[in-house]
């Protein structure tokens, strides 16, 4: 049986993590009562730990535990796995499985895999694939600010993860060692410029979010998700996805009813200090014949989506969503959103029969996905032109977001990447795991029609990826 991990073995090259308290990542995915047709009362609170969780680092050292030409495991072996997961009493009434070979995508085994099925937060591997692939790993969210005469206008291009102050630049890491892409932008990055182009003296100031017309809630997402910080409003700006200052990225928090007011009044707070008279007009269109006077740009779109990925963050995923639907020329709503993300995944040669999407977040409990689909991302990002990277923006299992505690001392820890996805009776996991023998599979799990609580179905999900993980499989 496998140890703990000494090399981080799905990437080309060494990823050194760091030690760090995941429980609220884990949480990320562990929110029961998310869309149902009557929501509970009283949604259960974020899984909370008294102390970090131990996760060690990999070890440096060569990277070579995976190779094209291991074997490829039995099917019937891999096929029986699958079996015993339906039959787990663990599992719900529907239970669905495909496995693929990650490097050639042929199909190993499949279990009812065409079937589609509600793929919960796992629908973010779709809106992450589609976007690096469309919009490319270094595209940024840019945030400006345009004048007319003595009029200020902050126009909102999609970056909610602005800092009040000055950003950061990419010079922070988190615990996992990775830059943040919360705060890269600051709010004080964009009044240094204005404050360079504008004389002091009285300003208006007015915030567009024109280009995001809404809902800024989607329809599809539950009220109640908002009031308890699961998610927020996707406006085309905020400060700190619309979470109270201090409220890490990896955590809940309380969101902003009016996130793009936040940012305006933060932009104001910064001119008074340098001498501005503000008054605050609220949301306008900005008028014609402006000039640019600022711009900042928000951290490379490799980095947001790493960072909704490990965390499962809705807000970030969705509001991407909308960000590639407007870089199509279309409209920033969850509907074109939902179209330009199956049009480029249908172009990158993955089969979409049947995928209905109403959010790119996967807190909707109307989206349907295939096991099919999501492995057929896997498999067509790994070698396509711009999302190739997608694999190194997926958490390690036993040491990052939201697979570190699951699989944590497990067989598959540090040969495994994965995005994890629950809503009420609701499981699901895909992903990458490496063989006993070496050979990288691609995968998704799919379960429904469990009852209230995710502890027993994630741990039969898990039994079968360990497996996969120890298997020689070779009949």
């Amino acid at each position: 049986m496998r140890g703990k991990v000494v090399a981080a073995v799905l990437v080309p090259s060494l990823l050194v993590a760091g030690a760090g308290a995941y429980a609220w990542a884990d949480a990320r995915d562990l929110v029961p009562g998310v869309l149902t047709s009557s929501p509970l009362p009283s949604p259960q609170p974020p899984l909370i730990t008294a102390s970090p969780l131990a996760v060690a680092s990999p070890s440096p050292g060569p990277v070579g535990s995976f190779s094209a030409s291991a074997p490829v495991p039995s099917p019937d072996a891999v096929a029986a796995l699958a079996a015993a997961l339906r039959a787990d009493k663990r599992t719900g009434a529907s239970t669905n499985v495909y496995v693929a070979d990650y490097t050639t995508g042929d199909v190993v085994a499949s279990l009812d895999g065409s079937e589609t099925q509600v793929p919960a937060s796992t629908t973010k591997l779709l809106t992450a694939v589609a976007a690096l692939e469309e919009l490319g790993p270094d595209f940024t969210f840019d945030t400006t600010v345009v004048r007319s005469g003595s009029v200020l206008t902050l126009v909102a291009g999609g970056d909610l993860m602005l800092t009040a102050g000055h950003g950061h630049g990419g010079t922070k890491v988190d615990a996992e060692g990775e830059p943040q892409a919360n705060g890269w932008a600051g709010i004080a990055d964009l009044g240094d410029q204005i404050e360079a182009a504008v004389p002091v003296g009285p300003v208006t100031i007015a915030v567009d979010t024109s280009d995001f017309p809404g809902p800024s809630y989607p329809a599809a997402w539950p009220q109640y998700a908002f009031s308890s910080g699961y998610a927020g409003r996707v406006e085309g700006i905020a400060i700190n996805i619309g979470k109270k200052s201090g409220v890490p990225a990896s955590a809940y928090g309380v969101r902003d009813k009016e996130p793009a007011l936040r940012a305006l009044e933060a932009l104001g707070a910064d001119l008074k200090k340098r001498g501005f008279k503000v008054t605050i007009e609220g949301k306008a269109s900005a008028p014609s014949g402006t000039e640019e006077v600022a711009r900042v740009h928000g951290a490379p779109l490799s980095a947001v989506v790493s960072e909704f990925l490990r965390y499962s963050d809705n807000t970030v995923a969705e509001q991407t969503a909308r960000v590639l639907a407007l870089h199509a020329g279309l409209e920033a709503t969850p509907q074109n959103a939902a179209a330009v993300t199956a049009k480029t995944l249908a172009r990158m040669g993955v089969d979409i029969t049947g995928m209905v999407l109403h959010d790119g977040a996967g807190f909707s409990d109307q989206n349907r996905v295939a096991p099919a689909t999501l492995v057929g991302a896997l498999v067509a990002a790994r070698t396509a032109p711009n999302a190739a990277g997608l694999l190194t923006y997926l958490p390690l299992g036993g040491l990052e977001g939201t697979v570190a505690a699951r699989f944590e001392d497990a067989p598959a820890a540090g040969f495994l990447r994965a995005k994890t996805g629950s809503l009420t009776g609701v499981t699901a996991l895909t992903g990458v795991v490496v063989t006993a023998d070496g050979r990288q599979l691609a995968f998704a799990t799919l379960l429904d029609g469990m009852g209230y609580g995710q502890a027993k179905p994630m741990a039969a999900v898990d039994e079968f990826v360990n497996a996969l993980a120890q298997c020689g499989c070779d009949g």
